[in-house]
């Protein structure tokens, strides 16, 4: 998470980045979100009836879903390392100006 969080600050602005969590406590996650998500610029929530992550269609974590503009562009299962969490993200922007 540590490499989403980074990356999330680097592209504030630009891509919002949400961290999903289920079956924990809200006070759990909580803790570990403040630890693995120090910047603050990675949102996070908890999951508490798996209605996120069934829409999404996620059956574990970790996974990833990239959406622009309410139409989902890429999914994954398991980490996705920084080059590849960034080619993504450059893809959705498209070339800058």
């Amino acid at each position: 998470m540590p490499v989403v969080d980074n990356l999330a600050l680097e592209y504030q602005g630009q891509i919002d980045v949400v961290g999903v969590a289920w079956a924990s406590s809200y006070e759990e996650t909580a803790d570990v979100a403040q630890r693995l998500l120090p910047s603050g610029a990675t949102r996070w929530l908890l999951d508490e009836d798996d209605s996120i992550f069934g829409a999404f269609e996620v059956g574990y974590q970790p996974a990833g879903v990239l959406a622009a503009n309410g139409v989902i562009v890429e999914r994954w299962s398991g980490a996705k390392g920084e080059q590849g969490l960034r080619e993504a993200f450059d893809q959705v922007l498209g070339p800058s100006t």
